[in-house]
């Protein structure tokens, strides 16, 4: 009985992925992992290196008896991904190729003074310039991009409207996002930010083993993202995780105001404090400071038990420059005011990931999209992990 398109996708499908998930393959191999006849793996491969998706490379020694077969390896360069971290204060920008090797890693400082936008031209301009040095040979056909913008606010489920963006007024609504999508090519998607954090731990640091799990980055602002059955959470306006609008103080103020660092630095001149980072904060002895720190965790502690009631994750992930203030004794603290109300409390951790966790939540996104336009089937696309060098991106960032 012939195959029907439906059986020729579906193998496709299925032998691709296991390609994209790197390593060395034989043809034998790949029958092996994917289940499938030898004939239709062999017919798979063909059609794959008829479109330069695949290359033949090393003869590979398999097996016991040291039968020996070609290595069938994946074209990394048809494909670049790109995952910008959008911050309140610092941009990142990590790319790689299909494979996820060879990652290119830099940031700048945020131009919080630009205009939408300008804004948007000049985050297209250092994009495009990753994908220009992604080393893709112009001559090689159908290179394929993707870029994933995490941006500080809750993206709506059309991918583009964005609200709550305290830190950065000027990307609301979707004026920015529109922008930005006109001036890249191939895939432009966005997304919040402390989502894509969540997501770059799941895949590769501190969640990797947690089906529900969330993580609270506390910056310039505060974000939260959430993951149940290992699959992000966003909503239809994206205000799914946003616990930052939690009012405290009998509505006098949110979350937000008092556990990011801009409102910790402004409440601290209004305390009088002669502090020059919002880690100066944690570290001053005087009274006032302690003051300032306690609204910090209890406002952070309505946040914690907000999640615990709606989610009750396995495990809270702290992310954000600020999070590293947050010693033990003040994580047994919150802990305790969760369960002095509730029956449960989840762990608390800090990422793994450092300042990368959002950049590479939105890589790793990237990968997927790429990897469903060369039809893999979108579950197992988002099932691949790839094997990102993240000792290189990690050492020198480590908190």
């Amino acid at each position: 009985m012939a195959e029907t398109a439906d059986a020729r996708w579906a193998n496709r499908s299925s032998l691709l992925a296991v390609l994209l998930a790197g390593g060395q393959h034989s043809r034998a191999g790949l029958t092996q992992q994917t289940g499938l006849s030898a004939a239709t793996v062999s017919r798979v491969v063909e059609g794959l290196l008829d479109e330069g998706l695949v290359r033949e490379g090393a003869v590979l020694q398999t097996g016991r008896r040291g039968r020996q077969g070609v290595v069938i390896e994946v074209a990394a360069e048809r494909g670049v991904a790109v995952g910008v971290d959008l911050g309140g204060t610092t941009c990142r920008f990590l790319a790689t190729d299909l494979l996820g090797r060879s990652p290119r890693y830099h940031e700048e400082p945020t131009p919080r003074h630009l205009a939408a936008d300008h804004l948007a031209d000049w985050l297209a301009e250092r994009v495009r310039a990753l994908y220009a040095a992604a080393g893709t040979d112009t001559a090689v056909p159908d290179v394929l991009r993707a870029g994933v913008i995490g941006l500080p606010g809750a993206v709506a489920a059309d991918g583009l409207d964005v609200r709550g963006a305290t830190n950065l007024p000027q990307i609301e609504g979707d004026l920015f996002t529109r922008r930005l999508r006109r001036a890249l090519e191939g895939t432009v998607a966005f997304g919040n930010d402390a989502d894509l954090a969540l997501e770059g731990e799941l895949r590769h640091g501190a969640a990797r083993t947690a089906d529900t799990a969330v993580m609270f980055t506390v910056g310039a602002g505060f974000g939260a993202g959430v993951a149940v059955d290992r699959h992000i959470r966003g909503g239809p306006t994206g205000l799914v995780g946003e616990f930052g609008f939690l009012p405290v103080d009998s509505d006098e103020h949110t979350v937000e105001e008092l556990v990011g660092a801009e409102g910790l630095m402004r409440a601290a001149r209004e305390a009088g404090l002669d502090v020059a980072t919002a880690a100066d904060v944690f570290t001053d002895t005087a009274p006032a400071a302690r003051a300032v720190v306690e609204r910090f965790e209890r406002a952070l502690g309505i946040a914690l038990t907000a999640v615990t009631i709606a989610y009750e994750p396995e495990l809270v992930v702290l992310g954000g420059r600020v999070s590293a203030s947050i010693d033990a004794a003040m994580t047994t603290r919150l802990r305790e005011r969760v369960r002095r109300r509730l029956p449960a409390c989840p762990e608390l951790v800090h990422s793994e990931l450092a300042d990368l966790a959002g950049a590479l939540g939105a890589v790793s996104r990237g990968l997927t999209a790429l990897r469903v336009r060369f039809d893999v089937a979108p579950d197992a696309a988002a099932a691949v992990r790839a094997d990102l060098d993240l000792a290189a991106l990690l050492t020198p960032r480590a908190h």
